[in-house]
């Protein structure tokens, strides 16, 4: 079958690789063989490709299949799995390597083991994800979906996840506290939907001109109760009308920019909480932060990474229910063999929301 290969050094191509087979890999014998429907395109996909400067990008050690924004079906089971059959419908978690004795993973927060370097406990870059027509995935990081949510709405599902894991379990949002978020595409607006269902109010997302005419304008029909484009207004000042003048209880930083990391210090109230997670897909970025804002407001600084399980359930029910809308956010789908006008476009256009593959196609 063909396969989108990402190699150590960074860069991609289309090959033929060997197509997976139950009980022949490291999940035996309790995998799940699945034919991919779609596979979204990440940020942390693009930055790795076309980037002359790929420092503090990660790559596999060596090349595999990748892509982790995976829905699909199952096509065959281990001996060993009894909770899905052939025939359902499922999602993937995305990390699937941990050490299962560290404190960290003892108490459930698998996605930060301290025993193994986070890009290694990803199947996407050690035994293969979903940009190809099947791949293999350990049943107990395998979700099955409800009816209710097709395959296009679950392409969406492990953004979601991850945005459930910021949102409710690291900074967790209560109903009546204030939130901003800073950065209006695909993952942005799934946090305002989910703040929006923790009960959050007012709800705020932030943007550039480029991202008016789709994003912004998507983020108002998703109940957004402001909108902020930061290259025609003051953010602080329309902070603090929005506010009553003492800022915002939660920032949600999501955009890579320093220049946003630096000002979510200025637009939390004294003693808000801050959660910073759009820099990790670059390695990171420098941001210059006041010490003495952090000090003299008592402000709380979070970072996250991935999810856990309790993600992936909390994020599929609120998909079926209707709470997050993901549909109007899968923006563009083409098949494997247009993978580089796929990846462009996810990269460059601020029409695109989610980009996704269809490796049948």
């Amino acid at each position: 079958m063909k396969g989108l290969v990402l190699f150590s050094d960074g860069s991609y191509a289309l090959k033929e690789v060997p197509e997976p087979r139950v009980g022949k890999n490291v999940y035996a014998p309790h995998d799940v063989l699945i034919e991919v429907a779609y596979c979204g395109i990440c940020g942390s996909d693009v930055h790795k490709w076309k980037d002359s400067d790929k420092k503090g990008v990660s790559s596999p050690t060596s090349a595999v299949v990748t892509g982790h924004e995976i829905v699909g079906t199952v096509t065959g089971v281990g001996p060993e799995v009894a909770n899905m059959k052939v025939g359902d419908r499922v999602v993937c978690e995305l990390v699937t390597f941990y050490c299962g004795r560290c404190i960290n993973c003892q108490t459930g927060r698998i996605n930060i083991c301290c025993n193994m370097p986070s890009m290694q406990q990803r199947a996407h870059y050690v035994t293969g994800g979903g940009y190809a027509r099947y791949t293999v995935w350990p049943a107990k990081h395998v979700h099955v979906l409800p009816p209710s949510i097709s395959l296009e709405e679950g392409t969406l599902i492990e953004p979601t996840a991850g945005s459930v894991h910021s949102m409710i379990e690291r900074m967790k949002v209560r109903a009546g506290e204030s939130v901003i978020i800073l950065g209006p595409g695909a993952r942005g607006l799934i946090l305002l939907q989910i703040a929006k269902a923790c009960g959050a109010s007012p709800v705020v997302i932030t943007g550039l001109t480029r991202d008016e005419r789709t994003r912004l304008a998507l983020a108002q029909s998703l109940g957004a109760d402001a909108v902020i484009n930061v290259e025609k207004a003051d953010l602080v000042q329309r902070v603090k009308e929005l506010t009553g003048g003492i800022g915002f209880d939660v920032v949600i930083e999501n955009t890579g920019a320093a220049s946003a990391v630096e000002q979510s210090l200025d637009i939390a109230r004294n003693g808000g909480r801050i959660l910073i997670s759009g820099g990790g897909i670059r390695g990171g970025i420098m941001a210059q932060l006041d010490t003495r804002k952090i000090i003299v407001k008592e402000l709380e600084l979070y970072g996250e990474i991935s999810h856990v399980w309790t993600s992936w359930k909390t994020a599929i029910q609120l998909v079926a229910e209707g709470k997050v809308r993901v549909k109007p956010l899968l923006s563009h789908v083409y098949p494997l063999d247009k993978w580089e006008e796929a990846f462009d476009l996810a990269a460059t256009s601020p029409d695109a929301l989610r980009v996704a593959i269809n490796p049948r196609a």
